[in-house]
Formats: C-alpha cells, sequence, structure tokens
C-alpha cells in the first residue's frame, strides 16, 4: 500500500488541519515562553498539545472509520479548533496586557515583568469573556441553536461554578488584593511564621490561586495559597523604613566580669574586620551596642546593623557571628552564657558530703553510748 490509498480517504482540508495541528504541536513550547514570559509554560503548553492532538484524533476518526458520514465528529474537530484559539487568543491578549498595565522587575539579573492589579483584573475579564464566547460557539456548532438549550448549558456551567466557589473565588480575591495593595511583590523578601516555624523567604511569583516562594534558608520553593498568605503576618524584609537599609539584630549573652567598654570595643573591631573582609553591611553607619536585659548569670547584649542585600540576610548573619566568634576568643571574653556551675561548686563547697556526714552522726552515736555508760 502507497502513501497516494493511504491518505486517499483524507480531503485536502484534512490534511491541511493535520498539518497546522502537527506543527503547532511540537511549536507550542515555544509560543508559550514568548508570550507568557516563562509563567506557567507547562500547562499551557500542554493544554496546547492536548487540544492539537483531539484535533488530529477527530480528523482521522471521522476520515477512516465514520468515512466522512458523520457531521457530529465534524463538529467536534470544528469545536476543538474554537476552544484551541481561544486559548492561544486569551495567551495573545494577556501578553499585550501584562506588557502595558505590568510592572517590569529584575531577579536574579533576569528582566520580566509581573503583573499588577491592573493586569491581573484585566487579564481575568477578557478570559472570562472570551470562554463564554467559546462555550456559545462550540454549543452553535453541535446543534444547540435554541436559546433555550444555550441557557440550560450555560446554567449548569454556572451552578458548578457557584457550588465549587468556595474553593478557588477566596484566592482569587485575595491575589488580586495582594497585587492590590503591593504588600509582597515579585522579588521582595518576606519573613513570617508558619506552622511555628519562621520562614524567610523571596517572593517568586503570585499567580492566580497561589503564590510561589523561594525558601532562602533551605533553598527549595514553597506554593502558599493566597488567601492562607493573607492570614500571616507578613513582614516585608524588602520595604525599608529609611533609606540606611534594614535594621538586623545580634543577642549575646556575656557575663557581668566583663565591662561595657570592654564588650563595645571587642564587637567594633570585629565589625572591623568585617568591613575590611567582607563589606556585607553598609559601612557608614556603625554598629548600635548596647544593654538588651540583665538576668540573673548574664548580660544579653544587643548589637544592631543595617543592611541592604536582604537576600543575603541569613548569610550575613551568620558571617557576622562567626567574626565575633573570633574575635571574642582573642579578646578573652566568653560568649558562653555563666550558668548554674558556678552555683553548683559553691554548693558543693557548702554541703557536706555523704562520708562527713556519716562520720560525724557516728560520732554522735558513739559521744551517746559513753554517756550512757
Amino acid at each position: 500500500m502507497d502513501i497516494t490509498t493511504l491518505l486517499a480517504p483524507l480531503s485536502q482540508i484534512d490534511l491541511i488541519t493535520i498539518s497546522v495541528s502537527a506543527l503547532l504541536f511540537f511549536a507550542a513550547n515555544p509560543i508559550c515562553k514568548l508570550l507568557n514570559n516563562s509563567a506557567g509554560v507547562t500547562t499551557r503548553a500542554s493544554m496546547m498539545r492536548a487540544l492539537n492532538t483531539l484535533i488530529i484524533i477527530a480528523v482521522l476518526a471521522n476520515a477512516y472509520l465514520l468515512s466522512n458520514e458523520s457531521g457530529f465528529a465534524s463538529k467536534v474537530t470544528r469545536s476543538l479548533m474554537v476552544l484551541y484559539f481561544a486559548v492561544v487568543t486569551t495567551q495573545i491578549i494577556n501578553y499585550f496586557v501584562r506588557k502595558r498595565f505590568g510592572k517590569e522587575r529584575t531577579i536574579n539579573n533576569h528582566k520580566s515583568i509581573s503583573d499588577t492589579y491592573s493586569s491581573r483584573g484585566l487579564s481575568l475579564v477578557i478570559a472570562t469573556v472570551i470562554t463564554l464566547i467559546a462555550i456559545i460557539s462550540c454549543l452553535r456548532i453541535l446543534g444547540f441553536n435554541s436559546l433555550l438549550e444555550a441557557g440550560g448549558a450555560l446554567g449548569i456551567a454556572g451552578l458548578a461554578l457557584a457550588m465549587t466557589q468556595a474553593a478557588w473565588a477566596p484566592d482569587i480575591i485575595a491575589g488580586l488584593i495582594i497585587l492590590n495593595s503591593r504588600l509582597c511583590e515579585e522579588g521582595d523578601v518576606i519573613q513570617f511564621n508558619m506552622a511555628g516555624n519562621k520562614i524567610v523567604a523571596s517572593v517568586f511569583r503570585t499567580k492566580l490561586f497561589h503564590t510561589e516562594l523561594l525558601d532562602l534558608a533551605n533553598n527549595h520553593r514553597l506554593m502558599i495559597r493566597n488567601n492562607k498568605l493573607r492570614d500571616y503576618g507578613l513582614h516585608n524584609l524588602s520595604r525599608f523604613a529609611s533609606a540606611k537599609g534594614l535594621r538586623e539584630c545580634l543577642f549575646f549573652n556575656i557575663g557581668y566580669e566583663h565591662s561595657k567598654n570592654d564588650v563595645a570595643a571587642m564587637i567594633q573591631r570585629a565589625f572591623k574586620n568585617i568591613d575590611q573582609a567582607e563589606g556585607t553591611r553598609e559601612e557608614q553607619f556603625e554598629p548600635e551596642i548596647m544593654v538588651h536585659d540583665t538576668g540573673d548569670y548574664a548580660v544579653t547584649w544587643a548589637v544592631y546593623y543595617y543592611i541592604k542585600d536582604v537576600k543575603r540576610l541569613l548569610a550575613i548573619k551568620q558571617t557576622f557571628r562567626a567574626y565575633i566568634l573570633e574575635e571574642s576568643v582573642r579578646s578573652n571574653i566568653s560568649l558562653a552564657t555563666p550558668d548554674l556551675h558556678l552555683n553548683d561548686l559553691t554548693i558543693t563547697n557548702k554541703v557536706p558530703s555523704l562520708d562527713a556526714h556519716e562520720q560525724e552522726s557516728e560520732e554522735i552515736r558513739s559521744h551517746d553510748q559513753t554517756q550512757t555508760i
């Protein structure tokens, strides 16, 4: 059987449809990367490829299995085409909406356009309108010409959305509120408590239903629902209260035998070494050294400093602790909290040992027996 005989059942329109669908199948990923700025590329590309595959299957089924006698298979093919063009049209329009109303940001030396309240809201409206037009067009193609039938089908879809709105509506609304309030934008470093753990993360992307975060401590990606994220007490570390930068603090417990001048001089020497070796803090602002608390066994010293590279917040704090520890050893100032071991030694010296106590009791008993005799 030659190729001509094999392709005989296919009409010229069928061949064009299969060829275009196959071409678009392989071009789905580049198209999505171009239009979506690498946001949700895999999902959109998979959707487009699935529609291309269904179109090819419908055309082949109509030609070989139904011998072009069934009008229903042809209607299904046209309906799938309408859905495909609806998906592509939505992506194209949203691309220009983000370009016009979005905000350009630089994340990891890569420029990208992130959504804003205006771009996200307009994209939702456009997606809703195009979806309704596509559904009505598919219903008419499939033979639901009656407004009653079309209205009934749309009513069922509306009922399904209404019954499931508790699962998706709060996250969409919360996402719009986050974008509108600019509480945390892409690239910002935020801090919050989740399940009793303090999380320091960078906002990667705010999507329709969830927000993706990059955990700076454990170097992995977090996905949190938008509605849940709003319930946390968020600290946006990238939004400085002053031009000095982010004000961070380190605490050290040092014994009472060291004076304020000795402790302050030791910490200042450590920060001078940091500036010469690392240059990680704002050098124009000297560290603020003050007494945070006076405990029973040690003084808690607070060391405040300013940084602007908030994405290296945790690494900078570890570096500062290491330099202060090194300088404390050179200065003979222990950072180990004076503990009860000092009092234990005192108690040990004051309380007689078990043998001494027994010896004393034996002497008393012997004295009593002598007097009795």
